[in-house]
């Protein structure tokens, strides 16, 4: 849609041209081209009867570069009666090139002198300063005529043989029998002392044919009688004094031109454009002041106290805009209940991110906005996402993260079809996940609970290293004190048991979601599945299948004969071992690092009474027993293994 001020601008222009228009002179309609065949405009300002196009009276022939010519010679300038014509010296220029300036319509006038090379007959020529031309036709034309027998030059003038004539008589000329037409000086030029065959002149007259004046009204007639070529009738026309144009009745006529009435119709132009081009000034200056204003309210930003003091590197809004090319769908990477990611290329540095944008109707509000400033904005490790920065626009709020190529690990375990990745890849993606896990529990200067560890929330970098990402609902406490109680948060199927009862957040809330996170990667399986008549809960289907002896049938069937068995064994066990209901028998993170890096022997399940308790998962509030099963190497029949789900109070997403 065109913005308002374009749209101003436009109206404005449209009042503004036609007035302009009608106070300017009429446009000249040409009837001769003057743009050579070429493409190429005339060089010189020529008017009617003088064009190109086949339709002009006297059509004249063009250089590449839009030079006139008539025949070979370059048409220097034009008056209302004559033309001249550019005569360079040539030695061997053959003598009969003169029949070009012997035209339909023009002929060479009587005050002329041609200059000619190598005459069978002489004729007396009135040539003023004959000793310097001579000396120049010498120097000029001997050195190439060496082989010739007569260099003397000649000339012919009709002046000098006495006859009252308007043009060069063309039989008396060729009558001499030259063999070469050197050049010409004009009469104009006769009497100047320093006159050379540089450069001279041939002047034509020119006509137009016919026995009637067709001139405009304000033009005078000049007709002309008894012309060369057959002896007939032509005339001319020419703008009486105080009017400008060519006076012909098929060319432009004559129009208005004296200074009086030019200053008139300035002064009127003036008395009427003039008010309406400064209005029109103002206006575009108002509106681009209102454009301005607008503009800076569009990206204007908030800042707050906490920001000064905690927040990392804050990026302008018009930056973020630009980069996301104004948040338009195209870049889209992903939405969900905290809002949508977009793809980005910040102007400046080139560098490619993705932006936050945290939606209005969110249920992450300014308090979960700050945590994941506070925290991950000065969290540095490998295997974390991490948070270049962040914007705060009004009520819309902002992070920027690195880019992470590869997407989420969710993409790659459940989308159909599925981007596969190998065992190989996915060990590697655990041990780096339990690695930053680490970092936050016990490497940072606080203890960061995450509370929200799951396959969506790790990102694949280019090489499909896993970075744990997603800080919104994290929570910060100090070393050897104790996290406070908070409203139950997270994602079900990920939700320890001891967080629902109590609403407290510890690091063994989080190793119990990496363990929902450990059985979700090896089994390519959701960790609650819903079905048609049954729902399956993923901790309890793989401990069946432990506990029927038979752990490696929860595999995921996509990755075929490529795992590891002991790997795959090891990371099922440990698992269930993070998935234990009470805290108490689960691993630490150091603990967990150390069995997938192989530094600490994984002990049994049945020495950490797993067996004997069973497993309770977390589903949903209100759910009755549900009942999952593990195939047996027979393909029988499956064993029930009841689950009593607890109750949630999540604001969970």
């Amino acid at each position: 849609m065109m913005p308002r001020a374009a749209l101003s601008i436009l109206l404005l222009a449209g009042m503004i041209l036609p007035i302009v228009t009608a106070a300017a002179p009429e446009a000249i309609h040409l009837p001769c081209s003057r743009t050579c065949g070429t493409g190429m405009p005339a060089k010189q300002n020529l008017t009617y009867p003088f064009g190109f196009s086949p339709g002009c009276p006297i059509q004249l022939n063009c250089t590449e570069d839009g030079d006139a010519l008539i025949g070979d010679f370059l048409v220097q300038s034009m008056s209302p009666d004559t033309v001249a014509i550019a005569i360079k010296a040539k030695c061997d220029r053959p003598f009969g090139s003169i029949d070009h300036l012997y035209g339909r319509n023009y002929a060479p006038t009587a005050m002329n002198s041609v200059l000619l090379n190598n005459c069978a007959q002489t004729s007396p020529c009135d040539l003023p300063n004959t000793q310097v031309i001579q000396a120049q036709f010498q120097s000029l034309c001997e050195p190439s005529n060496k082989t010739h027998t007569n260099t003397s030059m000649s000339c012919y003038a009709e002046q000098a043989n006495n006859y009252s004539t308007m043009f060069l008589n063309h039989t008396r000329l060729f009558a001499l029998d030259c063999k070469h037409f050197l050049s010409s000086i004009s009469l104009v030029e006769q009497n100047n002392v320093s006159a050379s065959l540089g450069v001279q002149l041939l002047r034509l007259e020119w006509w137009v044919n016919g026995n009637e004046c067709e001139c405009s009204q304000d033009a005078d007639c000049v007709q002309l009688s008894g012309l060369p070529n057959g002896g007939g009738n032509g005339f001319r026309c020419k703008c009486r004094d105080g009017f400008l144009g060519d006076g012909f009745l098929a060319g432009t006529g004559c129009r208005t031109g004296s200074p009086k009435r030019k200053k008139e119709e300035t002064l009127k132009v003036l008395t009427i454009v003039l008010p309406l081009m400064v209005l029109f000034i103002v206006s575009i200056l108002i509106m681009g002041v209102v454009s301005v204003i607008r503009r800076k309210r569009k990206f204007s930003e908030v800042l707050e106290d906490w920001e000064r003091e905690y927040g990392p590197h804050r990026f302008k809004y018009k930056d973020l805009y630009i980069a996301t090319k104004g948040f338009r769908d195209q870049e889209l990477l992903g939405a969900g209940g905290f809002g949508r990611v977009y793809r980005g290329i910040l102007p400046t540095s080139n560098i490619e991110i993705a932006v936050k944008k945290v939606s209005h109707e969110s249920r992450q509000g300014m308090r979960e906005f700050v945590a994941e400033i506070i925290s991950i904005g000065r969290l540095r490790h490998r295997n974390l996402v991490s948070l270049l920065g962040y914007c705060r626009r009004k009520g819309e709020l902002l992070l920027v993260y690195d880019y992470m190529s590869n997407g989420s690990l969710d993409r790659y375990l459940y989308n159909q079809p599925r981007a596969t990745l190998n065992w190989m890849q996915r060990f590697r993606v655990i041990k780096g996940v339990a690695s930053g896990l680490l970092y936050l529990h016990e490497g940072w200067e606080q203890v960061v609970i995450h509370r929200d560890i799951k396959a969506s929330n790790i990102l694949l970098d280019a090489e499909f290293n896993g970075r744990l990402g997603d800080f919104g609902l994290a929570r910060l406490h100090d070393h050897g004190t104790d996290p406070q109680t908070t409203r139950v948060a997270g994602t079900v199927g990920y939700l320890a048991p001891e967080h629902t009862r109590t609403g407290k957040v510890t690091r063994s809330t989080d190793v119990f979601a990496f363990g929902a996170f450990l059985l979700e990667v090896a089994c390519g399986r959701r960790p609650i599945e819903h079905g048609d008549t049954e729902d399956v809960i993923l901790v309890d289907w793989v401990f069946s299948c432990w506990d029927r002896g038979d752990i490696l049938e929860a595999s995921d069937l996509t990755l075929g004969t490529e795992s590891v068995e002991e790997e795959m064994e090891l990371v099922l066990k440990l698992g269930l071992m993070c998935s234990h209901p009470d805290p108490l028998m689960r691993p630490t993170m150091r603990q967990v690092l150390q069995y997938l890096e192989g530094d600490l022997p994984m002990p049994e399940l049945l020495s950490s009474g797993i067996s004997s308790s069973r497993l309770t998962f977390v589903y949903s509030e209100g759910l009755d027993d549900l009942a999952v099963s593990c195939p047996s190497s027979k393909g029988k029949a499956f064993t029930d293994l009841s689950s009593v789900a607890e109750s949630l109070l999540s604001g969970g997403r």
